[in-house]
C-alpha cells in the first residue's frame, strides 16, 4: 500500500517527493499514521497500558516528514500535543522543519473527553509509532504542546526518558513539588518557553519559567515577542527553540 501511494505522489508532484525514501515505500509531506497500541509495543507491554488505552484500537496521528528526508540520516522528531485534538503542523512550518530534518507527529483526538492518562500515552507512542518505519535520531527527539497541552506534555516528559526537552507554546506547565526519581532526569533537560506581550498566558509562561530555573534546571530559555506573537507561534520562534534543544549536540542544520 505505501510504495503505491509513493508511486502515486512521484506521478503527481515529481521532485517534490524523495525517491530514497519512496523506494522503501515510505511516504513524505502530510499523512495521518495510524497504528494500535499492540502495533507499536507488542502484546506485552500493550496489555499494560489496557487501563488508559484498548490494546487493539487504532490510534491516529497526523505526520509531516520532510521532502528531503533520507533513510540514510536519520531525522528527528519533534511530538506536539495540541489541546484542539488535531495533531497537524501548521503550513508555514513546512520550510522549518525540512530545513532541520526533523518529523512533527501530534495525536488525533478519536474519544471525547479522554482520560489524561490516555493523551500521555498517546505522545509517548507517537514516537515509537514513527520509529517502526522511519530512521530516527533518538538524541533530537522533543515534545512540544500549545495552551493546555502542556499538562500532557510535561507528564510524558516524566514518564520517557527518550525526550531530550520541550518547548511550550502559549502556555506551560510546571511539576511543582514531587519526589519522583524522574524528576532527577528532567531537571538535566532542555526547556523553551514561547511567550508575548497579547499571551494571555503570559503570566503563568514566565513564572513557570522561573521555577524550572528555581527548581534545578540549568537550560532553559524564555522566547518573548515583544510585538505580536501569533497562536502557534510564528515559525522564526520555533527555529530559536529547536535551534536551543540542538544546540545541546552542537549540531545545526546544514
Amino acid at each position: 500500500m505505501r510504495k503505491l501511494l509513493c508511486v502515486a505522489l512521484l506521478l503527481a508532484f515529481g521532485t517534490g517527493v524523495n525517491s530514497a525514501a519512496c523506494a522503501q515505500g515510505l511516504p513524505t509531506g502530510m499523512f495521518r499514521l495510524e497504528y494500535s497500541t499492540r502495533d507499536v509495543v507488542g502484546p506485552q507491554m500493550a496489555e499494560a497500558l489496557s487501563a488508559a488505552i484498548d490494546p487493539g484500537e487504532t490510534l491516529e496521528w497526523q505526520v509531516y516528514v520532510p521532502a528531503t528526508y533520507d533513510p540514510a540520516r536519520a531525522a528527528g522528531v519533534f511530538v506536539f500535543v495540541d489541546p484542539d485534538g488535531w495533531g497537524g503542523m501548521p503550513d508555514e512550518y513546512r520550510a522549518l522543519f525540512d530545513r532541520r530534518n526533523m518529523i512533527w507527529i501530534g495525536a488525533r483526538r478519536t474519544v471525547l473527553s479522554p482520560k489524561p492518562a490516555r493523551l500521555v500515552w498517546k505522545a509517548i507512542l507517537a514516537y515509537r509509532a514513527i520509529d517502526k518505519d522511519y530512521a530516527i535520531d533518538l538524541n533530537r527527539l522533543y515534545i512540544g504542546s500549545r495552551g493546555d497541552g502542556a499538562f500532557i506534555a510535561v507528564n510524558a516528559l516524566l514518564k520517557a526518558n527518550e525526550f531530550a526537552g520541550a518547548i511550550y507554546m502559549n502556555g506551560s506547565y510546571f511539576w511543582g513539588e514531587q519526589s519522583a526519581p524522574e524528576l532527577d532526569v528532567a531537571r538535566r533537560k532542555h526547556y523553551v518557553f514561547i511567550t508575548g506581550t497579547n499571551d494571555q498566558a503570559k503570566v503563568q509562561v514566565r513564572n513557570d519559567y522561573g521555577y524550572y530555573r528555581d527548581d534545578g534546571v540549568q537550560q532553559a530559555k524564555l522566547i518573548y515577542d515583544t510585538k505580536k506573537l501569533a497562536d502557534p507561534p510564528q515559525a522564526e520562534h520555533l527555529d530559536e527553540a529547536l535551534a536551543f534543544l540542538d544546540s545541546r549536540l552542537n549540531r545545526q542544520p546544514k
